[in-house]
């Protein structure tokens, strides 16, 4: 049993003497992170607001027919430059010329009712008056006069009717000729074809009626002036006014970027997903303009204020201690100090100095935090 109680001790004992020299080894803390530091700077501090958008084009439009028949001739393709006037679709004329010959016949036979109606009206007229003159003599009964009164009247209503079918007989004869001429579809001005909704062969329905729309033949833009629809957040709205220089990034064209002004600013906003949202619209005046095409996704940077000749620091340099004062962290004499400093605007890299740091001073960019003495890092185990 005493044998036991001293194996025991014995194993205590080695424990404690481990942990004593464990302790008491000397072992150091990791070292703390170099600092970084960097040069307070003079210079340019460009600001910007950050949008997306869409490339649209100045003019964008859709070519209808009101016309009906086969296409016989449709010889331009997406993406080719038509000019005003010229003929880019040609329809068979056939239906539409007969419906139009059809539509001229009714004219000439309202036009002829109506000049009946008016003859109608003028013997009426004739009548009455003799009617009133054997009245007046006694010679006829008053129901005669009457008959007479109401027969030119029925000749008047007669006339309005005529004219009104003859008012009819012309806008149709106006339609009909309008479908007429639109079996030739002409550019309504210089541009690019961006969709052929229809091609050779095909046959299509004509509009009878001028409140129809028509069928759509092709899209067509003017691709001289290119804009971006962007959609900018109220926070930064208020700093954005036409003529503001902005560059224009597209995803299909990786390092490209092209210059552009903005154009307009939407004077009232809307909401979306619970964020008020304005349309701004940016014209892109870039030489490469051509590259952009309509409805490529695009990224704007809208360069809102440019300031120069002021202190500059970067963003990681301005720190903020436990007791809330801002400030930098200079090195003198090779260690940190913090010191003081009222800061302005920022574009997320570097931040403007207006107070408290001079142009030159070494600031620390990285985390700040005190250094642990060997003495302090060792235990002391007592027994």
């Amino acid at each position: 049993m005493r044998k036991k109680i001293i194996i025991a001790f014995i194993a205590a004992a080695a424990v404690i003497a481990g942990i004593a020299v464990y302790a008491f080894s000397g072992k150091e803390t990791p070292e703390a992170e170099p600092l970084r530091t960097a040069k307070v700077t003079r210079g340019e501090l460009r600001l910007e607001a950050m949008a997306n958008g869409i490339i649209t084009p100045d003019v964008e439009v859709i070519v209808k027919s009101k016309a009906g028949g086969e296409i016989i001739d449709f010889p331009f393709n997406e993406g080719d430059i038509i000019k005003k006037g010229e003929v880019i679709v040609k329809l068979d004329p056939e239906t539409e010329e007969a419906r139009a010959k059809q539509a001229e016949a009714t004219l000439l036979m309202t036009e002829a009712r109506l000049e009946k109606a008016k003859i109608g009206r003028k013997d009426s007229e004739v009548k009455l008056g003799r009617q009133t003159k054997l009245f007046e003599d006694g010679i006829i009964s008053r129901q005669e006069l009457e008959d007479s009164e109401i027969g030119f009247q029925k000749a008047g209503t007669d006339v309005k009717l005529s004219q009104a079918e003859l008012m009819q007989s012309r806008e149709a004869l106006n339609e009909a000729n309008e479908r007429l001429a639109d079996t030739k579809i002409k550019a309504p001005f210089t541009g690019t074809i961006l969709k052929k909704f229809v091609d050779r062969g095909q046959v299509i329905s004509s509009t009878l009626s001028s409140a129809s729309e028509g069928t759509q033949i092709f899209s067509m833009a003017n691709l001289d002036n290119i804009f971006v629809t962007t959609h900018v957040d109220e926070v930064d709205i208020s700093r954005i006014a036409p003529g503001q220089a902005a560059i224009v990034k597209v995803d299909s064209l990786p390092g490209r970027e092209f210059t552009a002004t903005v154009e307009r600013v939407a004077p009232k906003g809307r909401t979306e997903m619970t964020v008020t949202i304005f349309d701004v619209v940016v014209r892109v005046t870039d030489k490469d303009k051509a590259l952009l095409k309509p409805g490529m996704t695009a990224d704007v940077n809208i360069t809102t204020s440019v300031k120069n000749d002021v202190l500059l620091v970067p963003r990681d340099a301005v720190k903020t201690r436990d007791d809330r004062k801002t400030g930098v962290y200079i090195l003198k004499a090779g260690a940190p100090e913090f010191v003081e400093a009222a800061f302005g605007d920022t574009d997320g890299e570097r931040t403007e100095v207006k107070s408290g740091v001079a142009e030159g001073a070494e600031v620390v960019t990285s985390s700040v935090a005190p250094k642990m003495n060997n003495k302090n890092s060792k235990r002391r185990l007592f027994f």
